[in-house]
């Protein structure tokens, strides 16, 4: 009788080992399938859903008084050069302002008791003759004035400078090719950035003790922004020659020093976008591949690069937004073929999904969306295609092939190949796909680019561009990312997983370095702007929407900030710096505090109260 116990007991034994590999195998199938099919669609950071608005909503119209002049003369090759530059800044932190050009109009400038705020965006005050004293004289009844270029040397300025806190000056300029912010000024502050090509362009200056100093070079030899109190009123100088667009935020930073208080919409997002991604494997030189890890690039890209990614997406907090591209060849005829290769497709895109990312358009090949009268600027290896209908063609098989495997992503993003799109592929986005709402391209200019600001175009199209890109990083990414953290409050990066197999792209570098360098670029955003919204590209979307929508009107009274808004759909957010009193109660919002006296508002009511305590 035990002997058959014990051979039972043996068996069931058995059956239940068996029964446990089975479950554990039928478990990890299922989660296989899951990751593979996209079951699974989860989304923990937050979503931006697009608003419903219409071209006069979301235009960055300024409401209130007219309470800023801008001064420039565009007889000044610089001051005409940096014109456009400063009118974008004023119009994107919503400050309704005049203009007057010293070049028309030299009699007398107009009644300057409307105005709170004066920016002087030219290089020469000689120009203002008599009225430079109307000037002065205004500041010390209460103007806030920042001259926002390097000034030159002159006997009118020998007789203001005292004025302005500087106490001695000389005709040479002073090298500036770092930039060296105070901790508590901008964000981001306390580090050195350098500048590329930088040249003796900042007037060579000594300041009294009595000015405030917010920047300076690397070694705190030459005073970059600084403010002086004049009597009632206040002076901040801009010493600083680079009016571009990658500097912005530095001319941002100094106008917000005037007054007692400053306030204009952020967009408050940060996005990572992965061009190419998903794909077929793209042919190319993986010489650096077979250097550095002795396999293939598909073997690459599956065993170290996306295992990769998605530690660091881990660790930083991120979502990515992959672009497709759903073949590599070069067919630009109407007539083109499906690609029936899904099976990477669908792994590496619903494992993108399955961890809150979001897929867009990237192109149904890496032609842009060029027509046969288009002309390239340069020789970038492109095609046109043969025909509008074939353009149409082409986004059409894309959506079609996107959307039958993803069947529950929501395509809204599209960017172009190499950041290039042609007026008459423009048009046929905006007016043909209501299914995409926003263009990622390039905030930066460049031959064949298409170049966006932060807005909503015309026909509803939301422009959202990216700022920098890949795993080199230069001085000049990293300069503008900061720029941008301190005008818009955005970060929006990109990167290719076949940069191994482009020299231009750091290949040579080898992917430990660029990932190395893409790390600390995260790691530097996690503690510049540890409060920033990660979001997907369609978040980012709705983001940049309600920032073209937001616009307040500033009163000041009572120890009270009142700040009326219009277009505010739900939510939004603008920076406030308090340059006088600290931030107390706040009724319709609430205040973080990014450094010093600048802070994040979220806005949630059309009218919002800070008390400041001025003691």
């Amino acid at each position: 009788m035990s002997i058959f116990t014990n051979k039972s007991n043996k068996k069931n034994h058995r059956f239940y080992i068996t029964l446990r590999v089975f479950i554990g195998f039928c478990a990890f199938f299922m989660l296989l399938l899951f990751e593979r099919v996209g079951i699974i669609y989860k989304y923990p950071h937050p979503v931006i859903n697009l608003a419903s608005t219409d071209k006069e909503s979301a235009n960055k119209k300024a409401i209130g008084d007219t309470t800023c002049l801008l001064i420039v003369d565009s007889n000044n090759e610089t001051s005409r050069a940096d014109k456009k530059e400063f009118e974008q800044i004023l119009k994107d932190m919503r400050i309704a302002y005049d203009i007057e050009d010293l070049a028309e109009k030299t009699e007398h400038l107009d009644d300057l008791d409307k105005y709170s705020t004066i920016v002087y965006a030219t290089t020469d005050v000689s120009v203002m003759g008599n009225q430079l004293f109307t000037l002065i004289d205004w500041v010390a009844d209460g103007g806030s004035m920042l001259f926002a270029l390097p000034l030159q040397k002159t006997n009118e300025l020998n007789v203001i400078s005292p004025s302005i806190g500087i106490i001695e000056s000389g005709y040479e300029y002073s090298m500036v090719d770092t930039f060296l912010p105070d901790k508590d000024f901008m964000i981001g502050g306390g580090k050195v950035y350098n500048i590329i090509d930088g040249y003796e362009s900042s007037l060579t200056v000594g300041l009294s003790d009595k000015c405030n100093i917010y920047a300076t070079t690397a070694d705190g030899s030459v005073p970059i922004i600084w403010e002086k109190d004049y009597k009632k009123g206040k002076f901040v100088v801009c010493n600083f020659a680079y009016c571009q667009k990658a500097y912005r935020g530095v001319y941002a930073a100094a106008y917000s020093l005037l007054g007692d208080s400053c306030v204009y919409p952020v967009i408050n997002a940060s996005t990572f976008y992965l061009d190419d991604f998903p794909s077929p494997v793209p042919q190319g030189d993986g010489t650096y591949i077979e250097r550095d890890y002795h396999m293939q690039t598909a073997d690459f890209y599956s065993s170290v690069w996306w295992p990769d990614m998605l530690t660091l997406a881990e660790k930083h907090n991120i979502q990515y937004t992959g672009l497709i591209i759903e073949t590599y060849e070069d067919n630009t005829s109407e007539n083109l073929k499906p690609n029936l290769s899904t099976a990477d497709f669908y792994y590496y895109g619903n494992m993108l999904l399955n961890r809150g990312g979001t897929l867009g358009y990237h192109g149904y090949n890496h032609q842009p969306l060029c027509g046969p009268n288009y002309t390239y600027e340069e020789d970038h290896g492109y095609k046109v295609w043969e025909s509008f209908d074939a353009m149409r063609n082409a986004v059409d098989e894309l959506e079609n092939f996107s959307k039958s495997i993803f069947t529950r992503n929501e395509f809204v993003v599209y960017v172009p190949p190499s950041n290039i799109l042609s007026a008459e592929g423009r048009y046929m986005l905006g007016h043909d796909y209501s299914d995409i709402r926003c263009i990622a391209s390039t905030y930066f200019e460049g031959n064949d680019a298409y170049t966006q600001e932060f807005e909503v175009a015309e026909d509803g199209i939301i422009e959202t561009p990216r700022i920098i890109s890949g795993g080199i990083l230069d001085d000049y990414m990293k300069f503008s990312a900061f720029s941008e953290l301190n005008f818009h409050y955005v970060n929006s990066h990109f990167i290719h997983p076949d940069d191994l197999l482009d020299a231009d792209r750091g290949a040579a570098l080898g992917w430990e370095k660029l990932k190395s360098n893409l790390s600390n670029y995260m790691i530097w955003l996690d503690e510049s702007a540890p409060d920033i919204r990660h979001v997907t590209g369609n978040s980012m979307a709705g983001a940049v929407q309600r920032y073209s929508m937001i616009s307040c009107d500033k009163e000041e009274k009572d120890n009270k900030i009142i700040l009326n808004f219009e277009g505010l759909n739900d939510e939004a957010y603008c920076f406030i710096r308090l340059n006088s009193g600290k931030a107390g109660e706040v009724s319709g919002g609430s205040l973080t505090n990014l450094v010093g006296n600048l802070y994040l508002l979220k806005i949630n009511s059309e009218k919002v109260t800070i008390v400041t305590d001025h003691k």
